[in-house]
């Protein structure tokens, strides 16, 4: 697949002795692409394609399928290859990255000492809420 052109190259060869017909179809509605070929001959066909839409091509002949293969045209989201001279980014953690993750750790245990300390003692109190009830009453 060539982007940003959406094309494919179809090449078809006949491998016999004498002048055959072919076809090559699309399910996308467009109409077929047919062709004769001499005995070893061979004959390339570019395609264009629609965008983001799953086209099955396939080539016929005598009306009998001889290979299929199914494409997506999916250039809007395709990135250009680096190329071979391009360093790879930086990737990995800076020292503020480490810096922060240190401090929101430390907050982190701070925070659980505090709210483990005021819970011990937080239910207890001096006073007595209910008077205690005595023997016979």
């Amino acid at each position: 697949m060539d982007c940003p052109g959406r094309t494919v190259d179809v090449t078809v060869r006949n491998t016999g002795r004498g002048t055959e017909d072919y076809a090559i179809e699309r399910n996308d509605g467009s109409a077929a692409t047919a062709g004769r070929l001499g005995a070893g001959a061979s004959r390339t066909t570019e395609i264009t394609l629609r965008e983001d839409r799953r086209t099955r091509v396939e080539v016929t002949w005598r009306n009998r399928p001889v290979r299929e293969r199914t494409i997506t045209a999916d250039c809007r989201r395709a990135t250009p290859a680096p190329s071979p001279s391009d360093e790879l980014p930086r990737t990995g953690s800076d020292s503020t990255v480490l810096w922060a993750r240190a401090a929101t750790g430390t907050a982190a245990m701070l925070t659980g000492a505090i709210i483990f300390w005021y819970g011990g003692i937080w239910p207890r109190r001096r006073e007595q809420i209910f008077a205690k009830k005595t023997g016979g009453e």
